[in-house]
């Protein structure tokens, strides 16, 4: 496997829309990473998380939505990025999850997080 870095940029929390939301997760949004895989760079943005009442971290990676109404093809996610190496997307997990503990540790259960924007963190 090629040399990789993964360093978390941001985090975009979202606001609760919805009370079955709330009532899931203890927050919400968005990240972006910046990628650096052996020559190439990379900031791979609109990685989804959840964290729920418990303090269980999940990760989506990033996708957009695909439809054509002409053509009677219904909206679907689609991966906007794909690794053909499990450990890059492995790696960029574990970065994010480390991240976003540090935050739900200092929380008391129950209690909703709003997660402060943060900017170049760096893991190695």
């Amino acid at each position: 496997m090629m040399e990789t870095q993964v360093v978390v940029n941001r985090f975009y929390p979202e606001e609760f829309r919805r009370k079955a939301d709330s009532e899931k997760y203890l927050s919400k949004g968005t990240c972006e990473v910046h990628l650096l895989l052996g020559p190439i760079e990379m900031d791979v943005k609109n990685i989804t998380y959840r964290i729920d009442h418990e303090g269980k971290i999940l990760l989506k990676p990033p996708f957009r939505i695909h439809s054509n109404k002409k053509a009677g093809i219904k909206p679907r996610l689609v991966p906007s990025i794909v690794f053909k190496e499990a450990g890059v997307w492995g790696q960029i997990e574990e970065t994010i999850k480390h991240e976003l503990s540090k935050e739900v540790l200092m929380l008391p259960k129950r209690e909703s997080l709003q997660l402060d924007l943060f900017e170049n963190i760096r893991m190695y």
